[in-house]
């Protein structure tokens, strides 16, 4: 199990600040490690998870009945005034509620968690014993990645929530910093859950690339002249190279049941965080529109457009670093397949054949996806639904907001 703890040193920073977050409600067993237990159970965690947990459950509760209470007493208030109001309330409920399920997700499903990285350990066990593979390296080029990325994600999330904020305060007066404190921690929280997703990806795509590397380098059929002590060599290279491809083999297998636990870590947080986002785009699109329509294209109105487009740039980017790292990786056992056809057999060895015919059909049956809860895969395709609701609903909203607009004018020139 020393694999799997060297992976979870590498991404203890990470771990940190997921503890914090109450993402991630394991700690690291102490070294050594000889019974091979990686993640120890930590009450004060969970404890503080359950906390956290119950404490928002009741704000966005008490949120909840607060906003209706408001409602009743706001008559005067303009219709544009009325809509960009709601638009903030359905994205703040939206963000809540991804909060809540991310916070749920990650202590019902804390078992998994800890079996996708004992799962991680045996397959870097098996890469270095049977494919030679320099997992040290591996970890330390992951750890240089990530950082890297969380410093461009903390950076795209800070520009965007200044430039916003900036924005808003110069229309809104007091009550609208209130309301951003109030969707910031939920929103770093979701953020956070997305990283670790990504993460998680990144982990099972890299080990998908060494095994696409070791199956390009094989060749189970060597050409040599027919000299005996050179067929024996060749014997014994044919004999490396089909146990090279049975550990490929074995190694794939893992890989799936390693995405199957994935699935089950953070499936309903795709689920949540994916609804969310496309929620806050639709709203948002429609709050564009209708400034858009009400401008008088004075620099401030143009500054509160550009304002509304960057605040959805973070929902819009998670969703579309998700989709295409989910299917670049999940293309990786099509790759596999394409690659192992190309390897080179003695087609008159029956064993070469079998064993080729088998891995193919494992390809072909157990094939990578990833699921949001089981509701939908998570690949490219989702970006075209994502795409072709958001215009659905928008036409519709428009639709809405221009035949009240119609009666309203008729109304009052009667």
């Amino acid at each position: 199990m020393e694999f799997g703890m060297d992976t979870l040193r590498a991404l203890e920073p990470l771990h940190r600040v997921c503890q914090v977050c109450n993402l991630w409600p394991w700690r690291l067993a102490p070294p050594p490690d000889p019974e091979g237990i990686l993640l120890r159970r930590s009450r004060w965690l969970e404890l503080y998870g359950w906390t956290v947990l119950m404490a928002a459950t009741s704000f966005t509760a008490y949120g909840l009945f607060q906003e209706s209470s408001v409602e009743e007493k706001k008559d005067s208030e303009s219709t544009i005034s009325s809509i960009g109001h709601t638009v903030d309330f359905i994205q703040l409920v939206g963000m809540r509620v991804a909060h809540l399920a991310s916070l749920l997700e990650a202590l019902w499903q804390r078992q998994a968690q800890r079996g996708f990285f004992v799962e991680l350990g045996e397959i870097d066990r098996l890469l270095s014993k049977a494919l030679r593979v320099d997992v040290e390296a591996m970890r330390l080029q992951m750890r240089r990645q990530t950082s890297r990325r969380a410093v461009w994600i903390l950076c795209c999330y800070a520009v965007s929530q200044l430039l916003i904020l900036g924005a808003k305060l110069l229309s809104r007066g007091d009550r609208f910093p209130i309301y951003w404190v109030s969707y910031l921690l939920p929103l770093l929280v979701c953020g956070l859950r997305y990283f670790q997703i990504f993460n998680a990806t990144q982990l099972v795509r890299q080990r998908l690339d060494v095994l696409l590397v070791a199956l390009q380098q094989l060749q189970l059929h060597q050409k040599g002249p027919a000299v005996d002590t050179v067929l024996e060599a060749q014997e014994d290279l044919e004999q490396a190279a089909m146990d090279r491809l049975i550990a490929v083999r074995l190694l794939y297998q893992r890989v799936w049941a390693l995405v199957a636990l994935l699935n089950r870590c953070y499936g309903l947080s795709m689920l949540m965080q994916v609804g969310n986002d496309f929620l806050a785009i639709t709203s948002n699109c429609y709050w564009m529109f209708l400034n858009f329509r009400q401008s008088a294209a004075s620099p401030f109105d143009i500054l509160q457009i550009v304002a509304s487009g960057v605040w959805s740039a973070p929902h819009l980017g998670n969703v579309l670093v998700l989709s295409v790292l989910c299917d670049r990786t999940a293309q990786g056992a099509t790759r596999l397949a394409l690659c192992l056809h190309q390897v080179s057999v003695d087609l008159r060895n029956e064993s070469h054949n079998a064993l080729i015919t088998q891995f193919s059909l494992q390809l072909l049956h157990q094939r990578l996806h990833f699921s949001a809860a089981g509701f939908f895969n998570v690949d490219c395709t989702l970006l075209y639904t994502i795409v072709g609701a958001t215009t659905t609903y928008l036409i519709i909203l428009i639709q809405f907001h221009m035949s009240e607009s119609t009666i309203g004018g008729g109304s009052n020139g009667q």
